[in-house]
């Protein structure tokens, strides 16, 4: 059986083809946000102010995204050690049943944001100039971003199996069909704003149909009606474990939701629209290296399930070792080429020269933040779901919005800064604390 291959294969080799395929899907993922929001900084005659209003939709689509990660990244490390233990059945019928409720959560969301949508927007700092196009950009685009939860909560039954390379088609599928449809229809269709919107809707409901598709195919475990019945005996001990990834995406939301209402009163749109290109310019980076620490969490989950804890700890090693390299070149380039890189983005305008120092601030110390979650995310395969909630809780909540509050206060010249700041030394405190508890966890087994 593919899962197999989790326990015999050399771990350098394996962690590569796991790895791999997924940093590529993430990849893909923030490159297509990014080109979708250059296209949309670069519309005649409203680019910039278009940027803006998308940027408004920023924190409502993060809370679309909690769910994915609520209901998706807590099923790798579950799935992964009931194959490991040879119990195919029970893993098959955590299938059937996160699909029936992955759907059904689809369908709430939608309506939902379409109910709220006009007073989501203007919470999440919407002004006058931009409430109308963001609205616009929302109602088109959340049944796409709402097909997310079911797309993102199928894929990580492929990745369970080893099957790392259909994952990464279920979710590579959906994002390249949007960066050829974002340029057609915003510019060939002259649609705007809307037609990037429509294009987002399009290829995410084709990601969401190919993920059913390739479940339904011959496998390890296999899509069948027959499962389709929902059982919280199984699906709650994967909810546990995507709780905290779930509270860390809707904490990130509500401190969104703060910086642009701080940013707005203090330096009005340009500062809500510097931290829209701070958050995709940070994610851009970042998340090709999340798609490495999603991807070989299998392998950790697995053998530790084997009992095979040699194997764990060598992938964990190597995981630390990938990530420490790719975010010193990341953190590099950010410091050397921060100029070209924001004009490329957003563009000649009143919002590039009050960015590039902010940028460049926020990417002070990127390299701590990827060593962070990589130690996180290892927590989470090792089924640590009390240790990573309260991990991801108290660095948003506990450390980042009372920083966001602080700094501004201290840095009196120059408070909007304090805003920007506010990340980086925050990234530092909690990666001390998750480090300690990654090593004792290791030493225990």
């Amino acid at each position: 059986m593919a899962g197999k291959r989790l326990e015999t294969e050399p771990v350098r080799g394996l962690f590569w083809s796991m790895a791999v395929p997924v940093m590529l899907q993430q990849l893909l993922v923030w490159l297509d946000n990014v080109i979708d929001r250059i296209w949309i900084a670069h519309i005649p005659d409203v680019g910039q102010l278009a940027f803006t209003a998308s940027a408004v939709c920023v924190p409502i689509v993060y809370m679309m995204m909690a769910l994915s990660e609520l209901v998706g990244t807590g099923i790798a490390p579950q799935v992964g050690y009931h194959l490991g233990q040879g119990n195919r059945q029970r893993a098959e019928q955590t299938l059937g049943s996160f699909f029936l409720f992955d759907m059904l959560l689809a369908v709430l969301v939608c309506g939902v944001i379409e109910w709220q949508c006009s007073p989501l927007v203007r919470l999440f700092g919407g002004s006058d100039q931009t409430a109308a196009l963001s609205e616009l950009y929302l109602r088109i685009s959340t049944p796409g971003n709402a097909l997310c939860i079911v797309s993102g909560g199928l894929a990580p039954f492929l990745l369970a199996q080893g099957r790392s390379t259909e994952a990464g088609m279920v979710l590579g599928s959906g994002i390249i069909l949007n960066m050829v449809l974002d340029p057609l229809l915003m510019f060939g269709f002259n649609m705007g704003l809307a037609g990037a919107a429509w294009a987002t809707t399009i290829a995410e409901t084709a990601a969401a149909v190919l993920a059913i598709a390739c479940l339904m195919r011959r496998g390890d475990i296999r899509l069948l009606r027959t499962n389709f019945r929902l059982r919280w005996d199984l699906i709650a001990p994967c909810l546990a474990l995507g709780v905290t990834p779930m509270v860390m995406m809707l904490a990130e939301t509500v401190q969104m939701g703060i910086y642009n209402q701080t940013l707005y009163t203090m330096v009005g749109d340009v500062g809500v629209g510097t931290m829209a290109l701070v958050i995709m310019l940070y994610n851009f980076f970042y998340f090709p290296f999340y798609g490495i620490a999603f991807g070989v969490q299998a392998i950790t989950s697995y053998n530790l399930g084997a009992n095979r804890l040699d194997r764990v700890r060598e992938n964990v090693r190597l995981l630390l070792k990938v990530t420490l390299v790719w975010s010193v070149v990341v953190w590099l380039l950010m410091m050397l080429c921060t100029n070209p890189i924001v004009q490329l983005t957003i563009g000649d305008g009143a919002m590039t020269d009050y960015a590039v120092p902010m940028v460049r601030l926020s990417f002070v110390f990127f390299f701590v933040a990827t060593l962070q979650f990589a130690c996180q995310s290892t927590l989470q395969a090792m089924n640590r779901p009390a240790v990573t909630f309260w991990l991801g809780l108290s660095r948003t909540l506990l450390l980042l919005l009372p920083m966001v509050w602080l700094l501004p206060q201290l840095l009196t010249g120059h408070a909007d800064a304090g805003v920007f700041l506010a990340q980086p030394l925050t990234d530092i405190m909690i990666f001390i604390i998750t480090g300690i508890y990654l090593y004792k966890a290791l030493h225990t087994l």
